[in-house]
C-alpha cells in the first residue's frame, strides 16, 4: 500500500496469503536521500525483486468516498511552498491525526484512504497546494468519558475543521491488481 499509494481496499488479486502473511523488511538507503517519491520507487524495485511482484494498474468502479467541499465552504490554508511533508498519529485514545504540508487535494484524498474503510476519490474540484491538518477518532475506538468531549468521527471532522465532507458512492477509483507474486526467499 505505501509503495503504491493504495489504500487497502484498493489492491485486487493475488493468493490469499498476500492479505494475511506480514514480512519484516530490513533495507538501507543512503541517507542523503530525502524525498518520499524515491523511497517509494526503491520500494517498489524491492517488492519486484523480493516478492517477483508484478502487477497493473486499471480503473474500477467500487464502493467509494467521494470528498467534495461542505455547503459552507472550504476552510483551507494554502501552502506557502517548500518541500511536501506528511505526519500521521494515533494518540492513546485512538484518535488519528493527519498533518501533510504543501500538498494539493488529491494527495490529500489518498492519505485519507489509507486510514479509512474505503478508497477516497477527490470531486472537490479545489485546485492548488494547501497544508492540511485533521483529526479524529475512529468508529472503532471506544473513549472513556473524559476522551469523548474530543471524540469526532471523520464524518464530523471533515466538515468542522477543513469544510470538506465524505459521501458514500460508487466511483471509479484506480486499483492494483497482482499479476503474479511469490513468498520471498530467505537472505
Amino acid at each position: 500500500m505505501g509503495a503504491y499509494a493504495v489504500g487497502p481496499h484498493q489492491i485486487f488479486g493475488g493468493p490469499d496469503w498476500v492479505y494475511s502473511d506480514r514480512y519484516d523488511i530490513m533495507a538501507k538507503a543512503d541517507p542523503s536521500i530525502n524525498d518520499d517519491d524515491v523511497f517509494m520507487a526503491m520500494l517498489q524495485l524491492l517488492l519486484t525483486d523480493r516478492f517477483k511482484l508484478a502487477i497493473h494498474s486499471e480503473t474500477k468502479t467500487i464502493p467509494a468516498y467521494v470528498l467534495e467541499v461542505d455547503k459552507k465552504g472550504p476552510k483551507l490554508e494554502k501552502a506557502e511552498g517548500g518541500d511536501s511533508v506528511t505526519s500521521t498519529s494515533t494518540g492513546n485514545n485512538g484518535q488519528v491525526k493527519i498533518v501533510l504540508k504543501n500538498t494539493d487535494m488529491d494527495a490529500f484524498a489518498q492519505r485519507l484512504a489509507r486510514n479509512l474503510d474505503l478508497p477516497v476519490v477527490n470531486q472537490t474540484g479545489i485546485k492548488g497546494i494547501f497544508n492540511f491538518t485533521v483529526h479524529w477518532t475512529p468508529d472503532t475506538t471506544a473513549p472513556t468519558k473524559q476522551e469523548a468531549a474530543d471524540d469526532v468521527s471523520i464524518f464530523t471532522a471533515l466538515p468542522e475543521q477543513l469544510g470538506l465532507r465524505l459521501r458514500s458512492a460508487k466511483a471509479p477509483v484506480q486499483v492494483l491488481a497482482i499479476d503474479h507474486v511469490e513468498r520471498p526467499s530467505e537472505n
